[in-house]
């Protein structure tokens, strides 16, 4: 039986930001691309706290190597919208 919990509802939210993050970054449009790169960002807190509840904390030390791949995509996504 489903039971309505912080974890459940942790889970929830990742998933809903995990696909209108993916749903966003397949546009042609960059500023619809920089959308999904917020959304993207939004996403990575409840996705942290579920890494952390479940012991895979160790996953986090990936977190610089996101940081920089998001980042990176961000200032490329608003070079490209700034020159149309």
């Amino acid at each position: 039986m489903f039971e309505l919990s912080i974890f459940n509802t942790a889970q929830i939210f990742d998933q809903i930001f995990a696909f209108a993050c993916i749903y966003l970054l397949t546009s042609l449009s960059a500023k619809i691309r920089f959308y999904g790169f917020v959304i993207g960002s939004l996403g990575f807190i409840p996705g942290s706290y579920l890494l952390t509840v479940t012991e895979l904390w160790w996953l986090l030390a990936a977190t610089p190597i996101w940081i920089y791949i998001n980042y990176r995509g961000l200032v490329n996504n608003w070079r490209e919208f700034r020159s149309t």
